[in-house]
C-alpha cells in the first residue's frame, strides 16, 4: 500500500485523495472481517485479504453476537460448515467523507451484510441514501438503543462523540464498535489494530480502535521489515492530507486553491484544516 500511494504521489497526483479516503474505508471493514473470523497466527494475520475472506460457522464470533444472531433468525442452523453468517452493520457519520467510502467499501466487499442502517444527525435524518447492493436506505436519527440493535456499528464521527458513546454502544452484549477515531487509541484494555498484521487482537473485543491513516499504512510496509529484523525505532515524517478533517477540510481546500489562482490580494483560509 506504501509503494502504491507512493507511485500515486508521483505519477497520478489528483487521485491521492481518492485512495487516501479508499484506504481508511477499506481498512475499517477489514476490522469487521477481522473480528468475526479466526486468525490464529500473526503471519496468517498480514495475509487477510479485504476480498476473500468470508466468516464461516467456524470462524470466531463473540458469543453474545452468536447469539443475537440466533434470536433474530440470521444465523442459519445447519450443521454444514460451509454455512454462512449474516450481520446487521451500522454506521454513524455515513454521510460524512470516511463515512462514504466505508458504505462504498461494504457495497464491494463480499462481508456478509444481510442490512445495513445508516445513523445522522437531526439535520441529516430522513435523507434517502441509494446504494447498488443494500438498496435505498433512509438515515435514521442516532440513537444508542437503535445502534445497538445491529450487530456491527463503524463510528466515523468525532473523538468527542466516539467517548460519549462508542461504550455505551458495545457494553453488556451490544454491537461490536470499529471507531475511526482518536479516541481510545491509547486505552490498554482496548485492541489498537490494523487487521492484516494483528488482527487476533480482535478476539473477545467488542470496542476496537484503529490508528490514523499515516500510521496504518506506514506500519504495513514496516510490518514484515519488523518480522526479518526487529526494527528498534522508526524515525517517520509525515504531511497530514487536508481530507484528514473530513468533507469541510477538503472543501476548504478547494475554496482555498481557487482563491489563491485567482491571483488576487485575498488569502486563502485556513479555519478548518
Amino acid at each position: 500500500r506504501l509503494c502504491g500511494l507512493l507511485y500515486t504521489i508521483v505519477s497520478k497526483k489528483s487521485k491521492l485523495v481518492s485512495l487516501i479516503m479508499k484506504f481508511i474505508g477499506s481498512t475499517l471493514v477489514a476490522f469487521t472481517i477481522a473480528a468475526l473470523s479466526s486468525l490464529p497466527s500473526q503471519s496468517e494475520a498480514f495475509t487477510v485479504g479485504l476480498a476473500t475472506t468470508k466468516p464461516t460457522t467456524s470462524s470466531f464470533v463473540p458469543q453474545s453476537l452468536s447469539k443475537r444472531n440466533t434470536n433474530t433468525n440470521n444465523l442459519n442452523q445447519s450443521t454444514s460448515s460451509n454455512l454462512m453468517m449474516s450481520y446487521s452493520v451500522g454506521i454513524v457519520g455515513a454521510t460524512g467523507a470516511v463515512g462514504k467510502e466505508i458504505r462504498q467499501c461494504l457495497e464491494k466487499s463480499s462481508f456478509p451484510t444481510d442490512k445495513l442502517r445508516i445513523f445522522g444527525s437531526e439535520r441529516s435524518k430522513g435523507k434517502v441514501v441509494e446504494s447498488d447492493k443494500f438498496g435505498s436506505i433512509t438515515v435514521e436519527l442516532f440513537d444508542v438503543e437503535k445502534a445497538r440493535e445491529c450487530n456491527v456499528v463503524f463510528l466515523a464521527v468525532s473523538g468527542d462523540f466516539a467517548l460519549e458513546h462508542a461504550k455505551a454502544i458495545s457494553d453488556n452484549d451490544g454491537a461490536v464498535v470499529i471507531d475511526n477515531s482518536s479516541a481510545f487509541r491509547y486505552e490498554k484494555d482496548i485492541p489498537l489494530v490494523v487487521p492484516e498484521i494483528n488482527g487476533q487482537c480482535t478476539k473477545g473485543a467488542r470496542l476496537i480502535a484503529n490508528p490514523n491513516c499515516t500510521t496504518a499504512i506506514g506500519l504495513m510496509a514496516l510490518w514484515p521489515l519488523h518480522k526479518a529484523f526487529q526494527l528498534k525505532k522508526i524515525l517517520m515524517s509525515t504531511y497530514q492530507a487536508a481530507s484528514g478533517a473530513g468533507q469541510p477540510g477538503m472543501d476548504e481546500l478547494t475554496e482555498g486553491t481557487k482563491t489563491y489562482l485567482n491571483d488576487t490580494d485575498e488569502q486563502p483560509k485556513n479555519e478548518i484544516f
